[in-house]
């Protein structure tokens, strides 16, 4: 009886020891609620593998061109963008602050984009196929429900963001971690993160929710690299692992090894890092079976975004 109350206890202490080398217990913690106006953003009642809702503060200006060469220049409000590939098949609806702004954002789209117009909105995106019908009734309808409900992993996510950035919150975002959707897409953008999707499928990181800090002044008439560096801040991106905790620690070194993220200490904790191409940054810091990474312009940015996640948990912790 003894020797086997010692085997158990020396079971016990064994897994105690391993949960606690392995994180198990370091969860992250989430917030209670999404901040305005991002707490007023419902789910378009479709099938989509990634979403955006772009809100800044004061209306943004955008240089457009027309077909003829005219130049012009429209006021944002907001934008909103689901997607089954952001490059390839996506929709989106921006508002603006002038009605004449719509026509003539509509004017200087591709041949190959389809747009109606819908009050002070544009709606626009490609292909023109039965997904976008469903998108356009959506939208007209206002057939929404709770994003809590239509995609929990997401929400849980953009919950799990850090209360205090210093730049303010511009946009929230997600796309599931597919073959090469996310680093294609973040390729489009101009961050070439090769390896970066693969890495975390290895612990089962499936979908990547993600806020972007800062705020736009002029924003560039095309989707690219010159987006992120408008802000003047980045983006942080949170990815749960659907494995247990013990597990994600025991894959960790695998995954550190794939991203190509070399080990640093900030704040006095452990993180990683990674360069790509000299021209963004990449801070991580893992929780558990959650994962924080921040991307901006240049490395001491990307830190203090990921050094505001380790106050946020420290926050939420009681620490």
């Amino acid at each position: 009886m003894r020797r086997r109350l010692c085997f158990l206890l020396g079971i016990l202490l064994f897994a105690a020891v391993a949960f606690a080398l392995l994180n198990w217990n370091d969860a992250a913690v989430p917030g209670k609620a999404l901040p305005p106006p991002f707490d007023e953003w419902d789910a378009p009642d479709v099938s989509m593998n990634a979403a955006i809702f772009i809100t800044p503060q004061h209306p943004s200006a955008v240089a457009i061109r027309a077909p003829d060469g005219r130049e012009s220049e429209v006021r944002v409000v907001r934008f909103e963008g689901v997607a089954i590939d952001p490059v390839r098949e996506y929709a989106a609806r921006t508002e603006f602050t002038d009605a004449e702004d719509v026509s003539e954002a509509a004017d200087a789209l591709e041949a190959d984009i389809w747009a109606r117009t819908h009050g002070g909105a544009l709606w626009f995106g490609k292909p023109d196929n039965a997904w976008a019908d469903t998108v356009r009734a959506a939208w007209g309808e206002e057939d929404r429900v709770p994003w809590a409900e239509h995609e929990p992993v997401p929400w849980r996510g953009w919950l799990l963001l850090p209360d205090g950035p210093q730049s303010p919150l511009l946009a929230l975002g997600f796309i599931r971690n597919r073959e090469d959707l996310l680093d294609r897409t973040l390729g489009e953008l101009g961050v070439e993160a090769g390896g970066l999707g693969s890495a975390l499928r290895l612990a089962r990181m499936n979908v990547a929710s993600f806020g972007l800090y800062g705020e736009f002044g002029d924003v560039p008439p095309e989707i690219n690299s010159d987006v992120l560096r408008g802000t003047g801040a980045g983006i942080i991106v949170v990815a749960e692992s659907s494995y247990p905790a013990f597990l994600v620690g025991a894959l960790w070194g695998r995954v550190v090894s794939a991203a190509r993220l070399e080990a640093i200490t900030l704040d006095s904790e452990e993180a990683h890092y990674r360069s790509l191409d000299d021209e963004w940054h990449l801070t991580a810091k893992r929780y558990g079976r959650t994962l924080y990474f921040a991307v901006a312009s240049s490395r001491d940015e990307a830190e203090e975004l990921v050094q505001a996640v380790i106050e946020s948990q420290r926050s939420r912790r009681g620490e």
